[in-house]
């Protein structure tokens, strides 16, 4: 294409005209645009990007995480929304993430028993036992009733931490508290399971009102455990990688 300044104008003078300039200006103006596009195209194109969660299962293979849904946290209010997005990656396994947002909601105002024991699981299977245990007691002392938090944490004691005894007293006490809990059945195999290792005696598991003969562990399991009754039932079911309701 011949160089605009050589176009003839309308008018018979030597000089160029101001349109002369503004077609230059808009020639100059698309070979930027056409440019920035053939730069960005690549990373337009990029496939989304893979979270290698080293915490889990000893460092196997790197896990595929998506991005939230559009309009997943539409209308939240800030606290609403971290724990909402903490929910999402605890979903997916992905702990990193799911105790970055769950720790930004606790700062934001949203304060509960469960959203302390979801905190206190990330924390667990990020390896991070000590953390995990004063979210499982905080949990307890904002709401004793809270049965989860209980069972956690004597899971905790016994897998992480290696105290069998001090495991065996807590689901003792979850078996006195909620005699018709959810994990009656598990808190006791669990119990049976750390005496034998123990070598001494341990506290027997209070006596349950109507409490069934122990069955197989496969009869027992919970219909929808969460990610930490999950993790402790493989001890005695081997069940699949956890999940959360």
């Amino acid at each position: 294409m011949a160089n605009p300044k050589n176009q003839p104008t309308a008018s018979s003078g030597a000089n160029p005209t101001w349109m002369s300039y503004a077609l230059v200006g808009v020639c100059g103006v698309c070979l930027g645009i056409i440019g920035t596009v053939l730069i960005l195209r690549p990373q337009l194109q990029r496939a989304p990007a893979q979270v290698t969660l080293s915490e889990q299962s000893g460092g196997a293979a790197p896990i595929a995480t998506g991005l939230p849904p559009a309009g997943l946290t539409a209308g939240m209010t800030p606290a609403q929304a971290d724990r909402t997005l903490g929910n999402f990656y605890y979903d997916q396994n992905n702990w990193p993430q799911a105790i970055r947002y769950y720790e930004s909601a606790l700062k934001q105002g949203a304060d509960d028993a469960d959203l302390r024991t979801d905190l206190g699981n990330a924390y667990r299977f990020s390896g991070r036992a000590n953390d995990a245990l004063a979210e499982y007691q905080h949990a307890q002392q904002m709401n004793p009733q809270h049965e989860f938090s209980l069972f956690n944490l004597g899971g905790l004691y016994f897998e992480e931490l290696h105290n069998p005894q001090k495991a065996v007293e807590t689901w003792n006490l979850y078996l006195a508290r909620f005699p018709n809990g959810r994990n009656v059945s598990a808190a006791r195999q669990l119990i049976a399971q750390a005496n034998t290792p123990m070598g001494g005696v341990v506290p027997a598991a209070p006596a349950v009102s109507g409490a069934a003969a122990p069955v197989t562990p496969a009869a027992t399991a919970p219909a929808a455990p969460d990610a930490t009754e999950a993790r402790l039932l493989q001890l005695i079911n081997q069940k699949p990688e956890p999940k959360k309701p």
